[in-house]
């Protein structure tokens, strides 16, 4: 996918509200657009010591992007989340939270300027800093059809959330998982206090036929 073919999110406010800033405590649908992600597949089961490696490979690898886009937008610059995808190839293993048949992806939006060449270019800069860690890869994927929900709170919280997005809620909607299960990090969790901290938890979804 060409980057004309891209939403620029950074030129669509409304949009990125709807995607970044749902409503607190109310399920809601979105039709998320094609977007460009810098992205690291994970492997083994997701604990905090396999993925926060990830994540810092991740954050290296990008950062003359990122760096780029300060000095492109200046104080308009406004530092993408981080995203967890999480999926399992029974889905009833997810939603059981049987996280040693999970699988994962760490990935962050970039701007619609850094393609995948551009992506190549900052892992090639990083390099030094990287050594053997895995590079990240481009891709523009298109969720479709969502449900969100803006959490705010302890992360040991979200099962409560979900257990009403997979029990009740998708149900009453007629509708079910289409895709992995999503989680955005609004905040950065060493400087945010636990229960202040903002996660938007999102499902692809489709029609039960």
């Amino acid at each position: 996918m060409t980057t004309n073919a891209l939403i620029d999110l950074t030129q669509d406010r409304a949009l990125l509200a709807a995607l970044y800033a749902p409503k607190k405590g109310d399920f809601s649908q979105v039709d998320v657009p094609a977007l460009p992600f810098a992205i690291l597949d994970g492997e083994g089961m997701p604990n905090e010591q396999i993925v926060g490696s990830a994540v810092e490979a991740l954050y290296t690898a990008i950062y003359p992007i990122r760096r780029e886009a300060r000095e492109r937008m200046g104080k308009a610059f406004v530092e993408p989340p981080l995203e967890i995808l999480y999926w399992a190839d029974d889905m009833s293993d997810l939603a059981a939270g049987r996280r040693e048949k999970w699988k994962w992806r760490v990935q962050i939006t970039l701007p619609v300027w850094a393609d995948a060449e551009r992506l190549r270019a900052s892992v090639l800069e990083m390099h030094p800093e990287l050594g053997e860690a895995i590079s990240p890869r481009w891709e523009a994927t298109a969720e479709g059809k969502c449900v969100q929900y803006l959490h705010v709170g302890h992360m040991e919280e979200i099962s409560t959330v979900l257990a009403g997005l997979y029990g009740e809620y998708l149900p009453q909607e007629g509708l079910e998982p289409d895709g992995p299960y999503h989680e955005i990090y609004l905040d950065d969790f060493n400087r945010v206090a636990p229960v202040k901290r903002k996660i938007v938890v999102r499902q692809p979804v489709r029609q039960i036929t």
